[in-house]
C-alpha cells in the first residue's frame, strides 16, 4: 500500500505540476493600479497577464521578452520573462537610479560579485559575459563598452571606501562591440560618440569625409563611419531652414509655445494655428539669426517627457519612456539678446526634433514682438 501511495503522489506531481509556458511574441503593456500604487502588465486586448505587484522601479512600459522588476511585497529584484522565468536575481543594472530596458533583444546586467557588466539575451541566457566596467545599450547591432575602468570623483580622485563621492564618472578604455560580443573598434574618443546616428553605418577602406560623418578604424583595418547628428542638423539649419520663405513644412503637427518673463503661459498649437498666428513673427526672428547679428548656441537636448506627453510624441520615446535620442535627437537653438552696452537682456529658444520626415520645429520660447 505504501508503494502504491508513493506512485500516486508521483503521478499527481507529473500531471498537475505547471511547467513554464513558452515565450510569446505578443507585447504586454504596463498599467498602474492606483489603489495599491503598483504596476502590472496587460496584453493589447486589455487582459491582465501579470497582476499589479511591482513598484515604480519597474520602468518598462512595453514587455517584449525580458524586463527588470522589483516586487513590492518582498523587495526582490530580478529579470522576468513572459513565461514566468526569473533570472539575474539581485544583479540588475542600475544607472541614474533607473533599471535598464530591453534593446534589440538584449538587456544589461551587473554581476554583484565582480562589479562587471554583461548582457542577457531575450531568452534570459547570458549572451555577453560580465567583462566590462560599463556598457551602453545596443543600437543597430553595436554597443559602446568600457573596460580597464576606474570610478573617479569630480576632482579626479579615485572612488573608494575612504573617498566616497556622490557624483562620479568612469575613466577607462572605450570600445565598440557587435551583438556577438566581438571587439570591433578599440580606444575610441568618448566625446566623438555623443551624437552618433548608429543606423547610418558605412564600412569602407578609407575614413569618410568629415563634413557630416565621423569614422573609427576597426580591428580589421577597415573604417566604420556614421553620420554625426549635430553636424547634420547645423548643415540643415543654416543652409536650408534659414533660407525658407515658408517654414510651415518644417513645423511639427503640434507646437509648444512659451513666453518669457511675465508671459510664461505654455500652450500647444496645431501646425495650422501656429502658422496662422506666428509665421510672420518666426520669420523675423529667424532673419536676425541669418544676418549673424545675434549670439547663437546650438545644444543637443533630450525630448522632455514631462512636457511632450501628447499621443503625437509617443513614437519618439523608448520602451522605458525615455527620449529616443539615438533615432530622434532634439536640438535647441538658443539666441541671446544684449543691449547696446553688451549687457544680457534675454534668451529665446527654438527646438527642433528629428522625425522620419526630417527635422521639425516643436517648441518656441520667446519674447513677444513689440
Amino acid at each position: 500500500m505504501r508503494i502504491i501511495k508513493a506512485c500516486i503522489i508521483l503521478l499527481s506531481a507529473f500531471f498537475y505540476a505547471k511547467p513554464l509556458a513558452a515565450q510569446t511574441a505578443e507585447r504586454w503593456y504596463r498599467f498602474y493600479d492606483a489603489k495599491d500604487d503598483l504596476y502590472g502588465y496587460k496584453n493589447p486586448k486589455g487582459r491582465i497577464k501579470i497582476n499589479p505587484r511591482f513598484n515604480g522601479l519597474t520602468r518598462a512600459k512595453i514587455f517584449k521578452n525580458i524586463i527588470a522588476v522589483t516586487e513590492y511585497n518582498n523587495g526582490k529584484s530580478y529579470y522576468l520573462l513572459k513565461n514566468g522565468k526569473k533570472v539575474g536575481s539581485d544583479s540588475l543594472y542600475v544607472s541614474d537610479m533607473s533599471y535598464d530596458c530591453e534593446q534589440e533583444g538584449k538587456i544589461r546586467f551587473r554581476d554583484a560579485k565582480t562589479d562587471k557588466v554583461g548582457f542577457f539575451g531575450a531568452d534570459g541566457k547570458i549572451l555577453i559575459p560580465t567583462i566590462y566596467n560599463d556598457a551602453r545599450p545596443f543600437y543597430n547591432g553595436l554597443a559602446v563598452v568600457l573596460y580597464n575602468g576606474k570610478r573617479l570623483c569630480a576632482d579626479g580622485s579615485e572612488v573608494n571606501s575612504k573617498n566616497p563621492c556622490e557624483h562620479w564618472y568612469w575613466n577607462g578604455t572605450t570600445a565598440l562591440i557587435n551583438s556577438k560580443g566581438r571587439l570591433i573598434a578599440d580606444s575610441l574618443d568618448i566625446m566623438a560618440l555623443q551624437n552618433i546616428n548608429w543606423y547610418s553605418m558605412q564600412i569602407s577602406d578609407h575614413a569618410a569625409d568629415t563634413t557630416l560623418r565621423v569614422s573609427f578604424k576597426g580591428k580589421n583595418g577597415r573604417y566604420y563611419s556614421f553620420i554625426d547628428y549635430e553636424k547634420q542638423f547645423k548643415q540643415w539649419f543654416y543652409k536650408h531652414y534659414l533660407n525658407q520663405h515658408n517654414v510651415t513644412p518644417s513645423t511639427f503637427d503640434l507646437v509648444c509655445v512659451e513666453g518669457l518673463f511675465k508671459n510664461r503661459l505654455r500652450k500647444f498649437l496645431s501646425k495650422q494655428t501656429f502658422g496662422e498666428t506666428y509665421h510672420g513673427a518666426l520669420l523675423k526672428k529667424l532673419q536676425r539669426i541669418k544676418t549673424g547679428k545675434i549670439e547663437i548656441q546650438i545644444l543637443s537636448e533630450p525630448l522632455n517627457d514631462m512636457i511632450f506627453t501628447q499621443p503625437q510624441f509617443k513614437t519618439f520615446y523608448t520602451d522605458c519612456g525615455d527620449a529616443n535620442i539615438q533615432k530622434y535627437p532634439l536640438f535647441d537653438v538658443v539666441t541671446t539678446t544684449n543691449n547696446s552696452q553688451g549687457k544680457f537682456l534675454y534668451q529665446e529658444h527654438f527646438s527642433f526634433l528629428r522625425t522620419t520626415g526630417g527635422y521639425k520645429l516643436i517648441e518656441v520660447a520667446w519674447k513677444t514682438l513689440q
